[in-house]
């Protein structure tokens, strides 16, 4: 009943908040004014209501334009995106449900703190103290603004996942969120969309729809490899939903993960591809039950995905072979030369990136150890993200960032591993396993060639971490829930037990308070100690 009352009192509150928005805006009778309003309550709203918040900030994440975005040399910019505008709010709702429920929050154990919590401290700490040799500090600061909210949602998210219900609302809104890309995806396709808003010096509101006639790929709101590695996510996601339901249901999630695959497909993402074939089979290698059921499938399933690909998208081919190295003619593509023989995308467009950056700390060996800074990379090379999270630890924050990258991707996948094989029971076990295998497709493969830690695109690398992180901490503390314990010793346990150590008490065996001479057999202390230790040997 407290719990009713507590969100009736919050949905008067939340329907306050909306019926303010709406005076305001027939007051002033202005647009500004009116989003002024709208803004204040929705700010009001998320505070509420904070994990549903925060489900919204998930759902939206994605969303890469409209944005505002700072321009400080040509190919050198700081973004920022609708969901940011949701943390401020989403902290306050956070830290107000912590100070009502503190009287009420569990013991702090070990299985209840995210093991990945030392690391995100030193990687944010790192990223200061680089703020200090940056080569540009309002871009480095802008840098930073990034990963501060990519730190804060990681740390939101993982704290709100605090059970199984909430641990399933979290991936039904990721399910719900790839329809939304598969939406704008669509959109991509037929339109072309694009606009300007001017605000000052190098200031605007951005919007430019990633299009198929205005990049030669299709991404929707987002870049087409970064729409291709969420929906690759989304796909183990709605398979582990499809185990864990029943009928109709799991038939209609098989379904909504093949649609999800077939958008991959579409997006032309090489490494999401390759990032999906590598989970899907390291699974079915080492989970032995579903290599049995999925195999004699498996031809349905390539099957499936030759048709999608020859009828969808058959230059995908040619990128996948062009990006392998493949300078012959193209096959399947109207043009007969890509983007990838010249260097401009693909394989040799990362290691000539790479080896730009690489070239600038060996001209300054103190680069090495120190790294380039936050934007570092960005701003030597005027490319939009390293285009490896792996690298970015070493070229953001030098040796000791690398070393830091490797140490939390070892003792995240050491836990992971662990945790899997032991596993806690129910559903959460099925949802661990998706997230934990979808993890591996985005951030143990895709992640070599994609993705980074502070530029715009950092946010999809921080959310996989974040909801492995999530469903790694929900996982734990399970399985130490249903870790079984040792039942007590009963009285008559812990009165025969000295008995058998040797040079223990003789004590007497048998019902407590009876005296030594009326036991059957031996009546005196010296015998019915050596019956105990005769009972003992036997």
């Amino acid at each position: 009943m407290a719990r009713v009352a507590a969100f009736r009192s919050q949905l008067i509150a939340a329907c306050g908040l909306a019926a303010l928005a709406a005076l305001g805006a027939a007051v002033f009778a202005d647009w500004r004014a009116a989003a002024v309003a709208a803004a204040l309550a929705g700010a009001g709203l998320v505070a509420l209501f904070p994990f549903a918040g925060l489900l919204v900030a998930t759902a939206i994440l994605f969303v890469g334009t409209p944005s505002l975005k700072l321009t400080y040399a040509p190919g050198v910019v700081t973004q920022f995106f609708p969901a940011m505008l949701l943390i401020p709010p989403l902290c306050l709702g956070f830290l107000a449900r912590a100070a009502l429920d503190g009287a009420r929050r569990p013991p702090m154990r070990r299985e209840n703190v995210s093991v990945l919590a030392p690391f995100v401290a030193v990687v944010a700490t790192l990223h200061l103290l680089a703020l200090g040799w940056a080569p540009h500090t309002d871009f480095a600061l802008g840098q930073l603004a990034t990963l501060a909210f990519d730190v804060l949602f990681f740390c939101m998210l993982v704290a709100a996942v605090s059970d199984a219900r909430r641990l399933r609302a979290l991936c039904l809104t990721l399910a719900a969120s790839a329809v939304l890309v598969c939406a704008t995806m669509v959109c991509g396709a037929l339109y072309d969309w694009a606009g300007t808003v001017h605000l000052g010096t190098g200031a605007e509101l951005n919007f430019e729809l990633f299009s198929e006639a205005r990049w030669g790929r299709i991404g929707g709101l987002c870049s087409a490899n970064q729409s291709g590695g969420f929906l690759v996510f989304a796909t183990f996601i709605a398979m582990g939903l499809a185990v864990s339901s029943r009928r109709l249901a799991r038939v209609a999630w098989g379904l909504l993960a093949l649609v999800f695959l077939s958008f991959v497909v579409v997006s032309g993402s090489r490494g999401a591809i390759l990032g999906f074939l590598g989970a899907a089979g390291a699974f079915l290698v080492l989970h032995a039950p579903s290599r049995k059921r999925l195999l004699s499938r498996s031809t349905l399933l390539v099957l499936a995905l030759a048709v999608a690909i020859l009828a969808g998208k058959p230059s995908f081919i040619d990128r996948m072979l062009v990006g392998f190295g493949y300078s012959g003619p193209l096959i399947f593509s109207t043009k007969k030369k890509t983007e990838s023989t010249s260097n401009v995308s693909g394989s040799g467009a990362r290691f000539r990136m790479w080896k730009q950056a690489l070239s600038v700390m060996a001209d300054r060996p103190e680069l090495l150890l120190l790294g380039l800074g936050p934007g570092g990379f960005i701003w030597h090379t005027r490319e939009p993200e390293v285009h490896s999270l792996w690298l970015a630890f070493f070229f953001d924050l030098g040796l000791a960032g690398g070393l830091t990258g490797i140490l939390g991707l070892a003792v995240l996948a050491a836990t992971t591993a662990r945790v899997l094989r032991r596993g806690p029971p129910g559903s959460v076990r099925v949802l661990f396993t998706a997230v934990a295998v979808a993890a591996l497709a985005e951030l143990g493969l895709h992640s070599a060639i994609d993705h980074d830690l502070t530029s715009p695109v950092s946010r999809f690398a921080w959310l996989y971490v974040a909801v492995l992180a999530a469903a790694l901490r929900l996982a734990r503390r399970e399985a130490a829930a249903a870790k079984p314990r040792p039942a007590p010793e009963t009285a008559h346990e812990k009165r025969l037990a000295p008995a058998c150590l040797p040079g223990g008490p003789a004590l007497p065996v048998g019902p407590p308070g009876l005296p030594a001479h009326a036991l059957p057999g031996p009546a005196r202390a010296g015998d019915a100690a050596a019956a105990g230790a005769a009972d003992c040997r036997a």
